[in-house]
């Protein structure tokens, strides 16, 4: 093949190596507008502390307003704190429990119906039946503040090492869009009850910020995310793609012999025809190769590697 004089200058030649598995055939795509879900272990972990919780906050609902209290736990998720009020009433009680060295806080949601039928009975009052939702007079909100009192330390018993601390009653709150305390792209751990009171049915949510709780899960679940071998690191080295080049000697011109180059010109280019082409990946070379062909493909053959050459 004479290389001397060609039509047009072409100093590389993209050659993407067929070896190279599509990763995108093999790993979803990541939706970065959501957050990423939780592994089946942090979920059965998480699950089992909330069921404990679920035990222990009926047992205190029971005994405090005197009414047999039952709630079951019906799922875990990992959602955007936007997704997770978006399901709830436009009015509701949001118990905000301010966590140690966070900004975020946890949650506890329920019905302002729930609240009020349990300050009925911690009154002396006897009813059962939910009454008409509306926001707490001032001793309404004492009482539920003590009630909540005790409903964070079960949260924290129940949740242990999983919570950066014990959380403190910070404010009540009620509506889901007005409270400014946490982003709306923020990720957050939602538990969802199912609450029966008597014989009336409710729900209720615990919601905690992820950011609190995620990396204390890795580290004490049974999942946790172990330090990367070597085997593992040349593994992902090995699986990534990269686009390797065909490349011959550069040839340098001026740039007023550009301006006059026209179809049918010549350039002389300095690679010897005998030389193999460098073949590179990025900016670095990774062996030498002469250029042939297989049926209708271009193909290369490699002739040296950097192995051969040190």
């Amino acid at each position: 093949m004479n290389t001397s004089a060609v039509h047009t200058t072409v100093e590389e030649t993209t050659m993407t190596a067929a070896v190279i598995d599509d990763p995108a055939s093999r790993f979803p795509p990541y939706d970065f507008g959501r957050p990423a879900q939780l592994g089946r272990e942090s979920t059965r972990h998480l699950g089992a502390a909330f069921e404990s919780f679920a035990r222990l906050w009926s047992s205190q609902l029971t005994d405090k307003i005197r009414v047999r209290a039952h709630l079951a736990l019906e799922s875990v998720d990992l959602v955007s704190y936007e997704e997770y009020s978006d399901t709830l009433p436009s009015t509701t009680a949001m118990v905000a429990g301010a966590l140690p060295d966070r900004e975020e806080p946890c949650v506890v949601q329920f019905g302002l119906d729930s609240a009020l039928l349990w300050v009925v009975q911690m009154m002396g009052g006897r009813s059962t039946a939910l009454p008409e939702a509306r926001t707490f007079t001032p001793i309404e909100l004492a009482l539920v503040r003590n009630l909540m009192d005790g409903t964070f330390e079960h949260l924290h018993a129940s949740l242990d090492a999983l919570l950066p601390g014990a959380p403190r009653f910070s404010a009540v709150h009620y509506n889901p869009q007005y409270m400014q305390v946490i982003s709306a792209t923020a990720a957050v751990i939602v538990a969802r009850y199912t609450m029966r009171l008597g014989d009336s049915e409710t729900t209720a949510t615990v919601m905690l910020p992820a950011s609190a709780v995620v990396d204390r899960l890795a580290a004490t679940g049974s999942d946790a995310i172990a330090g990367h071998s070597a085997e593992q690191t040349l593994e992902q080295v090995k699986s990534t793609p990269l686009e390797i080049t065909l490349r011959l000697a550069p040839l340098t011109i001026g740039t007023g012999e550009i301006l006059d180059l026209a179809p049918g010109d010549l350039l002389r280019l300095p690679h010897p025809e005998t030389r193999p082409y460098e073949l590179v990946a990025g900016q670095t070379q990774i062996g030498l190769a002469t250029p042939g062909s297989r049926g209708s493909r271009l193909t290369c053959k490699i002739t040296t590697t950097p192995e051969e050459t040190h």
